[in-house]
C-alpha cells in the first residue's frame, strides 16, 4: 500500500469517530446511508452491485469542506432490496426520495459509473436539486453493452445456484477488469463486495437491473444518456482513467463536448476507479472544481 493510501486510511480510521450510519425511509423503502462533515450537501453515488464504503478513501478528505452522504443504491448495501423492477426511474426517484427525506433541495452530486446515468438523469429531470455535478467513468454514454452481457454469463449473475469460490473468482476477475494496479485497499472493498453479493437478495437485484436497462437492441432508450447531455445545466466534470477496461476513456471525451462547458480530467495509470486508485489526486480535483466560482 502507497503512503498515500496509509495516510488516507489513517484519516478514515479518525473519521470513524464523527461520522455515522444511520437508515432513512423512502416510498416504504429503508435506504442505508453514512454522512459525515457540515457544510453544503454533497451526494455520493457508487457504481453498478457496488455500496457506500467504496468512497471510504474520499470521505474523510471530502467532509472538511462538505456535508457528504454515501448512499446505499437501493437494491445494494445494506438498503432494502424490493421486489420491483430497477429501471433507471426508480433509482432516480429514489435519490430525490431520499434528499427530500432528509430536507436537502439542492446538492452536488458524485457519480461513478452506473450511477452515473442515475446522476444525469437526475440532473436534467430535476435541475433545479443539483448544483454541481461530478461524473466519474459514468455509465450511458454509448450504447455498447458489452460488459453487462459478459457479467449476465458471469456465475453470480445466472439462474443456476452457485459457490463461494465461483462468487469469489468473478470478484476477483471484476477487480483485474477496474484497477490499472489494484492495491490492498482495492482488494480489501472487492472482499467486502464478495459479502454483499452473497446476500440472496443481490442476484435477483442484479439480474432485475440487466433486465431493466437493456433491451434486445442494447441500452433501452431511457437510459441511453448521450442524447441528453446537452440538456445539463449544472456545472460538469467528467473524470475519467486512461487505461479503464469498463468505459473507454474516449466516452468521457466525447461527453465533454457535448455538456455546455464541461470540463474533463483524465488520470493515467488508472483503471475504471480513480476515486479509489487514484484517491489523493480525485479528492483534491474534485474539490477545485466544487470550490471553482
Amino acid at each position: 500500500m502507497s503512503m498515500e493510501v496509509k495516510k488516507i486510511a489513517t484519516e478514515r480510521t479518525e473519521l470513524l469517530k464523527t461520522e455515522y450510519e444511520d437508515y432513512v425511509t423512502v416510498e416504504g423503502m429503508r435506504l442505508h446511508y453514512v454522512a459525515c462533515g457540515v457544510g453544503s450537501p454533497l451526494l455520493l453515488l457508487h457504481g453498478f452491485s457496488e455500496f457506500s464504503g467504496t468512497w471510504e478513501l474520499n470521505l474523510p478528505f471530502l467532509s472538511n469542506y462538505y456535508r457528504v452522504y454515501a448512499i446505499d443504491l437501493p437494491g445494494h448495501g445494506l438498503s432494502d432490496k424490493p421486489e420491483v423492477s430497477y429501471q433507471i426511474s426508480f433509482f432516480t426517484e429514489s435519490v430525490i426520495g431520499f434528499m427530500q427525506a432528509l430536507g436537502i433541495s439542492r446538492a452536488s452530486l458524485i457519480a461513478h459509473s452506473f450511477g452515473g446515468a442515475v446522476a444525469i438523469k437526475v440532473a436534467v429531470d430535476s435541475p433545479e436539486k443539483v448544483a454541481r455535478l461530478i461524473l466519474e467513468t459514468s455509465f450511458g454514454l454509448s450504447d455498447d453493452v458489452s460488459l453487462l452481457h459478459r457479467l449476465c454469463t458471469v456465475p453470480v449473475f445466472s439462474d443456476t445456484d452457485i459457490t463461494e469460490s465461483e462468487v469469489e473468482s468473478a470478484l476477483e476477475h471484476r477487480m483485474r477488469m477496474e484497477f490499472y494496479n489494484p492495491d490492498l485497499a482495492a482488494k480489501e472493498m472487492v472482499n467486502r463486495s464478495y459479502q454483499f453479493m452473497m446476500i440472496p437478495e443481490m442476484k435477483r437485484v442484479s439480474l432485475s437491473i440487466l433486465r431493466s436497462w437493456i433491451g434486445g437492441e442494447g441500452l433501452r432508450p431511457e437510459v441511453m444518456m448521450l442524447g441528453r447531455l446537452h440538456q445539463i445545466k449544472s456545472p460538469t466534470l467528467l473524470v475519467h482513467g486512461v487505461q479503464d477496461n469498463i468505459h473507454p476513456v474516449e466516452l468521457s471525451r466525447q461527453a465533454a463536448k457535448l455538456i455546455p462547458g464541461a470540463k474533463l480530467k483524465i488520470f493515467d495509470k488508472c483503471g475504471h476507479c480513480p476515486h479509489i486508485e487514484k484517491a489523493a489526486e480525485f479528492n483534491y480535483v474534485v474539490r477545485a472544481f466544487l470550490a471553482a466560482n
